[in-house]
Protein backbone atom coordinates (compact mmCIF):
# COMPACT_ATOMS: atom_id res chain seq x y z
CA UNK A 1 0.00 0.00 0.00
CA UNK A 2 1.47 3.30 -1.07
CA UNK A 3 2.50 5.80 2.06
CA UNK A 4 0.24 8.49 0.84
CA UNK A 5 -2.89 6.15 0.85
CA UNK A 6 -1.82 4.91 4.21
CA UNK A 7 -1.73 8.46 5.81
CA UNK A 8 -5.45 8.99 4.19
CA UNK A 9 -6.27 5.83 6.33
CA UNK A 10 -4.81 6.92 9.02
CA UNK A 11 -6.23 10.18 9.06
CA UNK A 12 -9.99 8.89 8.90
CA UNK A 13 -9.00 6.99 12.19
CA UNK A 14 -7.83 9.86 13.61
CA UNK A 15 -10.64 11.84 12.69
CA UNK A 16 -13.34 9.08 13.85
CA UNK A 17 -14.37 7.35 10.89
CA UNK A 18 -15.00 3.87 12.04
CA UNK A 19 -14.00 1.06 9.84
CA UNK A 20 -16.01 -0.88 8.09
CA UNK A 21 -15.62 -4.87 6.91
CA UNK A 22 -15.71 -3.47 3.06
CA UNK A 23 -13.80 -2.21 0.21
CA UNK A 24 -14.23 0.49 -2.18
CA UNK A 25 -15.23 -1.09 -5.47
CA UNK A 26 -13.26 1.88 -7.14
CA UNK A 27 -10.20 1.08 -5.69
CA UNK A 28 -10.61 -1.62 -3.34
CA UNK A 29 -9.65 0.81 -0.21
CA UNK A 30 -11.01 0.46 3.01
CA UNK A 31 -14.39 2.50 3.38
CA UNK A 32 -15.22 4.14 6.08
CA UNK A 33 -18.07 5.70 7.91
CA UNK A 34 -17.82 8.81 8.93
CA UNK A 35 -20.52 11.41 9.94
CA UNK A 36 -23.13 8.92 8.64
CA UNK A 37 -21.90 8.04 5.33
CA UNK A 38 -19.75 5.87 4.09
CA UNK A 39 -16.74 6.99 2.20
CA UNK A 40 -13.21 6.04 0.81
CA UNK A 41 -10.12 7.65 2.12
CA UNK A 42 -8.36 6.54 -0.84
CA UNK A 43 -10.27 8.06 -3.73
CA UNK A 44 -13.13 9.74 -1.82
CA UNK A 45 -15.56 7.95 -3.54
CA UNK A 46 -18.91 7.98 -1.34
CA UNK A 47 -21.65 5.58 -1.23
CA UNK A 48 -24.83 5.22 0.71
CA UNK A 49 -24.58 1.93 3.36
CA UNK A 50 -27.03 -0.46 2.08
CA UNK A 51 -27.05 -4.32 2.83
CA UNK A 52 -25.50 -6.27 0.28
CA UNK A 53 -27.55 -8.91 -1.38
CA UNK A 54 -24.32 -11.55 -1.52
CA UNK A 55 -25.16 -11.54 2.82
CA UNK A 56 -29.14 -12.14 2.03
CA UNK A 57 -28.88 -14.98 0.55
CA UNK A 58 -26.31 -16.81 2.89
CA UNK A 59 -28.23 -15.41 5.68
CA UNK A 60 -31.64 -16.98 4.16
CA UNK A 61 -29.90 -20.78 4.10
CA UNK A 62 -28.94 -20.00 7.74
CA UNK A 63 -32.32 -19.56 8.44
CA UNK A 64 -34.05 -22.27 7.14
CA UNK A 65 -31.62 -24.30 8.39
CA UNK A 66 -32.38 -23.13 11.73
CA UNK A 67 -35.99 -24.00 11.54
CA UNK A 68 -35.06 -27.29 10.22
CA UNK A 69 -33.38 -28.04 13.21
CA UNK A 70 -36.02 -27.01 15.22
CA UNK A 71 -38.59 -29.29 13.29
CA UNK A 72 -36.13 -31.78 14.49
CA UNK A 73 -35.61 -30.93 17.70
CA UNK A 74 -39.31 -30.87 18.07
CA UNK A 75 -39.84 -33.74 17.18
CA UNK A 76 -37.01 -35.69 19.13
CA UNK A 77 -38.53 -33.88 22.40
CA UNK A 78 -42.08 -35.38 21.69
CA UNK A 79 -40.29 -38.81 21.50
CA UNK A 80 -37.73 -38.51 24.52
CA UNK A 81 -38.55 -40.08 27.55
CA UNK A 82 -35.24 -39.64 29.38
CA UNK A 83 -35.20 -36.93 31.62
CA UNK A 84 -31.36 -35.98 30.90
CA UNK A 85 -31.86 -36.09 27.48
CA UNK A 86 -34.67 -33.87 27.60
CA UNK A 87 -33.47 -31.05 29.33
CA UNK A 88 -30.51 -31.64 26.29
CA UNK A 89 -32.93 -31.38 23.76
CA UNK A 90 -34.50 -28.06 25.25
CA UNK A 91 -31.24 -26.24 25.66
CA UNK A 92 -30.40 -27.14 21.91
CA UNK A 93 -34.43 -25.58 21.16
CA UNK A 94 -33.61 -22.45 23.26
CA UNK A 95 -30.06 -21.69 21.86
CA UNK A 96 -31.48 -22.31 18.32
CA UNK A 97 -33.96 -20.17 19.30
CA UNK A 98 -31.86 -17.20 20.28
CA UNK A 99 -29.49 -17.22 17.21
CA UNK A 100 -32.73 -17.29 15.36
CA UNK A 101 -33.89 -13.99 17.04
CA UNK A 102 -30.13 -12.72 16.45
CA UNK A 103 -30.89 -13.18 12.72
CA UNK A 104 -34.12 -11.18 12.67
CA UNK A 105 -32.75 -8.90 14.37
CA UNK A 106 -29.49 -7.70 12.02
CA UNK A 107 -32.57 -7.65 9.27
Amino acid sequence: MKEENLSKITGMLLAGGKMLGIHCATCMGPLFEYQGKVVCPVCGEKTRPEKTKSNAKPLKKVREALHTKLDSLSEQLAKETDQTKTQEILENIKSTREALKKLEESD
